[in-house]
């Protein structure tokens, strides 16, 4: 289903770990000391779809801990060596991702891109990686969204993602407010690039860092959405299945309290 994973492990997450000096992506899921991270999981899940090798992309201070995957799956660290993270993104990470020894892209793999802070059920890498009909790249969408403004949505036509972004939806309504679009639901940022695509990624990729206005601050969401201009994106919309995002001391409460122990037993 999908050959290669990145995940963009660099933040810090001071809004939820500055007490506790924990990096966000080694947070303990059930709140223990001891409790699987946010990476286990990631690396336990997309192993188990048969992912050979697994890129994790950190700062100075994640890259020091080592992670080993399972059987038939390898785990590598990607140093973003910027030492101020308020000046980097994500865009920035995936960029040293692409530019490291690795040939991530190589014209052959399935590579999904994802962040180290979502937590989700397996049923959504499936729907991600299942065989594409078109050889277009695609974006995983939540389709159970809330009517909100603050989220980023997807919106397309004909079985397109065409553009995301927030205050796109008539929340009153639950309608796209761009002509002839319909709101396919929530981005997840996890997206899958097929080999296909892998050249046109790299360009949109380097014109990201090099060009545009936020320079290093750029998410990887802005080099997808050079994708979507290209019309190389499909949207993956799933429904019914358990996925959450963390942000902030709130959600984190949420996820070790309520989420992980329902996920945890819905996967048992």
């Amino acid at each position: 289903m999908i050959d290669k994973a990145v995940i963009l492990a660099a933040g810090q997450g001071n809004r939820i770990a500055k007490a506790s000096q924990t990096p966000k992506p080694f947070l303990s899921l059930d709140g223990t000391v001891d409790g699987p991270c946010f990476l286990d999981w990631h690396i336990e899940q997309l192993a188990a779809i048969g992912v050979r090798e697994v890129f994790l992309v950190g700062n100075l201070v994640t890259t020091k801990r080592a992670f080993k995957g399972p059987r038939g799956c390898r785990v590598h660290w990607i140093l973003n060596p910027t030492e101020d993270l308020s000046t980097s993104g994500s865009g920035h990470s995936f960029w040293y991702a692409l530019h490291s020894e690795h040939e991530i892209l190589d014209g052959h793999a399935r590579v999904v891109l994802m962040d180290a802070d979502i937590l989700y059920e397996p049923g959504v890498l499936h729907a991600l990686g299942a065989p594409s009909r078109d050889g277009r790249s695609r974006t995983l969408v939540c389709g159970d969204y809330r009517e909100s403004n603050e989220e980023v949505m997807v919106f397309g036509k004909d079985n397109r993602a065409l553009t995301h972004g927030k205050g796109l939806l008539d929340t009153s309504a639950g309608k796209a407010l761009l002509p002839g679009m319909t709101c396919y639901g929530e981005a997840t940022g996890m997206v899958l690039w097929e080999p296909g695509d892998h050249a046109l990624v790299r360009g949109a990729t380097d014109w990201c860092i090099q060009y545009s206005t936020a320079k290093t601050r750029t998410e990887h969401e802005d080099i997808t959405q050079r994708l979507m201009l290209a019309d190389r994106v499909s949207p993956s919309v799933f429904h019914e299945l358990m996925f959450m995002e963390c942000d902030s001391p709130e959600e984190y409460a949420v996820l070790t309290n309520e989420f992980f122990p329902k996920l945890r037993a819905a996967v048992a």
